[in-house]
């Protein structure tokens, strides 16, 4: 069984000594729970995939504690390392996710067999102390089952892990405090980069930084849904980044998002005002609060409207959703906002919470 730490200096070296043993290590950023392991070894990457059920034909995230780290880690072109110094040098530590190309120490089960490798520094301080002290690149996804909500305490990573024995899960009093995942960029090799994945970090903010420095660069936003069952299918098909699924931190139970009335280009299916009694309504800025009094249980991701709240806020109450008792369903708010890019990171994960499933309610 996975054995929990509180946190203490002597638990923060016994983890870093276990990343150097090939074991795992649940640990907190300020994204999400990640599942560290060693990323220059296949046989600790092994126990990643294994310990979630992912499949291999999705890539791993690494992350370092300083950028000169990459140096061994990655082959980049002039246009890759003048972009990646950039961006690198604002946004780290921080929630920004880099692809450049891999060098050949990296090994391919890190990679999804590409050769593409994903780098970030966090910005969470017992991360930052883990990864000097540990002083190796760490692989770490989302310490969850693979598909399931992502982990914001030790808890939630205790309740989806614990069977697996070679894990040690650092258990810190602080939740984190972004509580989404990190936003991913791909860097080409010449002049073109993809946003694969929102987040904290606006694609807005990451362009007035390459303009800034008078960068000549394309730039794209990728809407890549990834069906599990294609990957099932097919196991030549690899993702370029974490995230891509359609279905993706979904809750155990179904979800669905409240149809927006205005939008006409959207067509929902009928859910019935009946069901409401065994239906948990995750609201944002009290949209649907006239729901509140029918519903088994009701949360609201922000009443004030803060999106950085919400964001915090996503995960945990997913998670307390699909353990209310008589809860058959969840619906969840409709976050698209003409002119507010905080608001699309956190839409992101609810959307594919839901399997892009919306509902009218009748």
């Amino acid at each position: 069984m996975a054995k929990v730490l509180p946190f203490s200096e002597e638990s923060l070296t016994f983890c870093a000594k276990a990343l150097n043993s090939d074991s795992l290590v649940a640990f907190p950023t300020e994204t999400v729970y990640g599942l560290g392991a060693n990323a220059l070894s296949e046989k600790a990457a092994e126990k990643i995939f294994s310990a979630k059920g992912r499949p291999k034909s999705d890539p791993l995230i690494v992350h370092i504690s300083f950028m000169r780290q990459a140096e061994s880690l990655t082959n980049m072109s002039e246009f890759q390392r003048q972009c990646f110094d950039i961006l690198g040098s604002k946004f780290w530590p921080g929630p920004l996710t880099i692809i450049v190309k891999a060098s050949k120490i990296i090994p391919k089960i890190i990679t999804a067999n590409g050769d593409s490798i994903a780098l970030r520094i966090p910005a969470n301080k017992v991360a930052q102390e883990l990864l000097k002290q540990a002083n190796i690149p760490v692989a770490a996804p989302s310490a969850n089952r693979f598909g399931h909500v992502s982990p914001t305490t030790a808890k939630h990573v205790f309740d989806d892990l614990s069977d697996f024995d070679d894990l040690f899960i650092l258990d810190h009093s602080e939740n984190c405090s972004i509580g989404i995942e990190s936003t991913v960029i791909k860097i080409f090799e010449e002049n073109k980069i993809t946003l694969l994945r929102p987040g904290a970090i606006s694609s807005l903010q990451i362009k007035n930084e390459l303009n800034r420095e008078k960068i000549n660069y394309n730039f794209e936003i990728l809407q890549r849904v990834v069906k599990a069952e294609d990957l099932e299918k097919n196991s030549n098909v690899a993702m370029d980044s974490p995230g891509q699924l359609l279905t993706h931190y979904a809750p155990t139970i179904e979800a669905f998002i409240i149809l927006n009335r205005d939008k006409s280009d959207n067509v929902g299916q009928m859910f019935s005002k009946e069901y409401l009694n065994s239906t948990v309504i995750i609201d944002f800025k009290q949209k649907n609060a006239s729901l509140m009094k029918s519903s088994l249980k009701y949360f609201d991701l922000s009443s004030q409207g803060d999106f950085d709240e919400a964001s915090r806020n996503l995960f945990s109450y997913l998670r307390n959703a699909e353990k209310t008792e008589g809860a058959k369903y969840i619906l969840l708010p409709d976050l698209i906002e003409q002119n507010n890019e905080k608001s699309i990171g956190v839409f992101d994960r609810i959307y594919r919470a839901a399997s892009g499933k919306y509902i009218n309610l009748i």
